[in-house]
C-alpha cells in the first residue's frame, strides 16, 4: 500500500502538467476553430505528430513520405505535405547526431550549392514571396535529403515506402474508376482530375510508385507478385489520368533499372523496352494531334506560348533572374499572363538566372553520379526516381509541393539503409536480407534473402543464384 502511494505522488506532477497542457491546447485549437477550421486542423495534426514523436522520432520522418500524397494548402502559400516536412526536417535534425551521415555529404553540398547560387536573386529582387519560396526549397531539398537518411538508418524505409505505394495503389484505383465511369457517360476518354490533384500530379505520383515497385530493391523485402502489382495500377491510373508527362518520366525511371542486373536474379528485365514502345507512340500521336489542332488552348499549343513567354521573362534579367514564385506577384501583369513554367530550367532560368541554373543542374548531376556509383542494390532506385522526375519536370512544372520532395527523400533511404547495413555489418550482426535460404515448413516453398555485391565480393558466388520469392 505504501508503495502505491509513493507511485502515485512520484506521477502525480505529471499526470497535472500534462492535464493542464491537454486542457490549454483543446481551447486553444478551440479559438483557433471558430476563426479558421483549416488552421485549427494543422495545429491539431501539429501537436498530434509531436505526441508521436515523443514515444518515437522516427514515425514523423516515416510519415513524411505517405505525405507527399496531400497536397490540401494551408493559408494558400503551403500544402500539408509542406507542413509534414518541415516537422519531420526539425526531428531528423534532432536524430541525425553525425552517425554515418557522412557519406551524405555530397548531396549536402550539392544542394547548399544550388541554394547558394539563388541568393543573389533574393538581394536584387526583394520581396516577401521571394524569401518564402527560398526556405521552402531548402526544406523541399536538403530537409527531405536528411529525412530520408534517417528513414534509412532507422531500418524503417520499407514501411515508409509501403505506405506510399498503398496511398498511390489507392489514387489509382480511383482514378482508374472515374476514368471509366466518364467514359460511360460521355463515350470518350477525358483527363482525370480528383479534388488538388491534377492529372499531372497524378501522373507523376503513380510514376514514382510504379519505378519504386519495378526496381523492388532487396532491403524493401517486397514479393515480385506485390510489386508487380503495384506496377499495374500505378502504370494503369497514369495512362487512365492521361499524364503524358508523368508516362514519360515512368518510362525512363524503369528503363534505367532495366539496365543493371536486378541483384535477386542477376538478370535484366529486357521485355520493359518492347513494353514501352506503345507508351513513347501514345505520347507522340497525341502531342502531334494537338499541335495540329485549330484549338490554341489545349495544353500543347498553351506550352509552347509559356516557353516563349518565359524566355522573354529571362532576358529582362539573365544571369541571376527575376525572382522565386514571381507568378505570384503582378510585376509581369501588364506583359504576360500569370503563369509558371512549365519546365524545370525554363522556371529556373526566369527565377534564378543562369547562375542559378547551374548550381540547379550540378546537382542532379551530382545525385545521378553518386547514386549510380553506388552499389546498386542501394543507389539504382535512387537514381531512377530522380531521373525519373527531372525528365516529367522537363514538360511539366517542377518545384511542386510534394513530388519536389520525393526524390530527394528516396536519395536520402538510399544513403541511410546502407549505412544501416554498414554499421551492423562492421558490428558483426547479420543483415536482414542477406541471411541464408530458410525453407519454409508445410507448402516447401522457400523464403530467401540475396547477399548484396559488398557481402558476395568476400564469399564464392553460388553456381544459379536463388530467386527472391
Amino acid at each position: 500500500m505504501d508503495r502505491a502511494k509513493l507511485r502515485v505522488s512520484a506521477i502525480a506532477p505529471s499526470l497535472v502538467a500534462v492535464g493542464a497542457f491537454a486542457v490549454v491546447i483543446g481551447v486553444a485549437i478551440g479559438v483557433l476553430s471558430v476563426r479558421s477550421s483549416l488552421l485549427a486542423l494543422v495545429v491539431g495534426v501539429v501537436v498530434l505528430l509531436a505526441g508521436v514523436a515523443a514515444s518515437d522520432a522516427t514515425i514523423i520522418p516515416v510519415l513524411a513520405v505517405p505525405a507527399t500524397l496531400v497536397l490540401t494548402r494551408v493559408g494558400g502559400a503551403f500544402s500539408v505535405s509542406d507542413v509534414v516536412l518541415a516537422v519531420a526536417s526539425v526531428v531528423s535534425l534532432f536524430a541525425l547526431r553525425g552517425r554515418g551521415s557522412a557519406i551524405l555529404r555530397p548531396l549536402i553540398w550539392a544542394g547548399v550549392s544550388y541554394l547558394a547560387t539563388a541568393i543573389p536573386t533574393q538581394i536584387l529582387n526583394p520581396y516577401s514571396a521571394n524569401v518564402i519560396e527560398w526556405v521552402h526549397e531548402v526544406f523541399l531539398v536538403l530537409g527531405s535529403l536528411i529525412v530520408g537518411f534517417v528513414i534509412g538508418r532507422a531500418d524503417r524505409a520499407r514501411l515508409a515506402l509501403t505506405l506510399y505505394v498503398l496511398g498511390c495503389c489507392g489514387i489509382g484505383v480511383v482514378t482508374i474508376a472515374v476514368s471509366l465511369v466518364t467514359y460511360l457517360h460521355t463515350k470518350t476518354f477525358q483527363p482525370v482530375f480528383l479534388t488538388d490533384l491534377n492529372k499531372n500530379t497524378i501522373g507523376g505520383m503513380l510514376g514514382a510508385a510504379a519505378v519504386i515497385a519495378f526496381a523492388r530493391p532487396v532491403w524493401l523485402r517486397w514479393s515480385p507478385g506485390w510489386s508487380w502489382l503495384v506496377v499495374i495500377i500505378s502504370t494503369l491510373g497514369v495512362v487512365a489520368a492521361q499524364s503524358r508527362q508523368g508516362l514519360v518520366g515512368e518510362i525512363v525511371g524503369i528503363l534505367i533499372v532495366s539496365i543493371r542486373a536486378r541483384p535477386q536474379t542477376g538478370r535484366r528485365v529486357r521485355i520493359v523496352w518492347l513494353a514501352a514502345i506503345p507508351g513513347v507512340a501514345w505520347v507522340v500521336s497525341q502531342l502531334t494531334s494537338q499541335l495540329a489542332s485549330d484549338n490554341q488552348f489545349n495544353s500543347a499549343h498553351q506550352r509552347v506560348d509559356w516557353y516563349a513567354q518565359s524566355f522573354q521573362i529571362w532576358l529582362k534579367s539573365p544571369i541571376f533572374g527575376v525572382g522565386m514564385r514571381w507568378w505570384y506577384t503582378d510585376r509581369f501583369s501588364g506583359q504576360y499572363q500569370s503563369f509558371q513554367p512549365p519546365n524545370a530550367e525554363l522556371e529556373v532560368l526566369t527565377t534564378v538566372g543562369i547562375f542559378g541554373l547551374i548550381g540547379f543542374l550540378t546537382l542532379f548531376a551530382v545525385a545521378c553520379w553518386y547514386l549510380w556509383k553506388m552499389d546498386p542494390a542501394y543507389g539504382t532506385v535512387g537514381v531512377a526516381v530522380v531521373a525519373m522526375r527531372f525528365t516529367q519536370a522537363q514538360f511539366d512544372l517542377y518545384w511542386v509541393a510534394g513530388q519536389a520532395s520525393l526524390l530527394w527523400i528516396i536519395a536520402g533511404i538510399c544513403y541511410g539503409v546502407k549505412a544501416h547495413d554498414d554499421e551492423r555489418r562492421a558490428r558483426g550482426e547479420p543483415v536482414a536480407w542477406e541471411q541464408p535460404p530458410k525453407i519454409a515448413r508445410g507448402r516447401g516453398m522457400r523464403s530467401t534473402t540475396i547477399l548484396s555485391p559488398v557481402v558476395s565480393a568476400r564469399k564464392a558466388m553460388p553456381s544459379a543464384p536463388t530467386p527472391l520469392r
